[in-house]
């Protein structure tokens, strides 16, 4: 994995709450770290990582006003969903960076850790209306038939129905929770 620390990603844009507090990322900031983070990384298919994350936040500003939460903030998670677990950067480099409690919880949440069963990784999902609405774009972007489609047909099959699975276990978290499965 590259390393990435925060040092390297210093916010310049947002407001300062005070003289010893880093200033609030933008969605500018928060796209920059994700390229460094995912620097070298290459997706199923051979392209740069860093698509991925952002085709998930294209996809999040536009469901996540309809999902009730906030377009930025959904943004900002979406963006950064796998820079903790695919690079060097922690949740503990988002917060001195001044990323607001929401999208660093969310950011957590969509963290699955080694080791973790898929369904205990899923409740932990399901339990952040944040990461829900990030969770089901990633979703949406890794099952992709047109994606797919470019990788050797059991490949495809195999994850194709790993995403069908992951979803379903998804929804029917959220329901449980009396949630909206959208």
């Amino acid at each position: 994995m590259p390393s990435t620390r925060i040092d390297d990603a210093r916010p310049g844009h947002g407001e300062a709450d005070g003289p010893h507090r880093a200033a609030t990322p933008t969605l500018h900031d928060a796209v920059a770290l994700a390229t460094r983070a995912h620097a070298g990384q290459l997706d199923k298919v051979g392209e740069e990582y860093i698509g991925h994350p952002l085709r998930v936040m294209a996809a999040v500003a536009r469901t996540a006003p309809t999902a009730g939460v906030d377009a930025h903030a959904a943004q900002l998670a979406a963006v950064l969903h796998d820079v903790v677990e695919d690079s060097e950067t922690t949740l503990a480099d988002l917060v001195a960076a001044g990323y607001p409690a929401p999208v660093v919880a969310a950011v957590d949440a969509l963290s699955h850790r080694e080791g973790e069963p898929v369904p205990d990784y899923l409740a932990r999902v399901a339990a952040d209306p944040l990461a829900v609405v990030v969770k089901r774009a990633d979703i949406q972007d890794n099952a992709d038939p047109a994606r797919l489609r470019r990788l050797p047909p059991e490949d495809a099959a195999r994850l194709s129905a790993r995403y069908v699975d992951r979803c379903r276990i998804l929804d029917d978290l959220v329901a449980a929770r009396g949630g909206d499965v959208g």
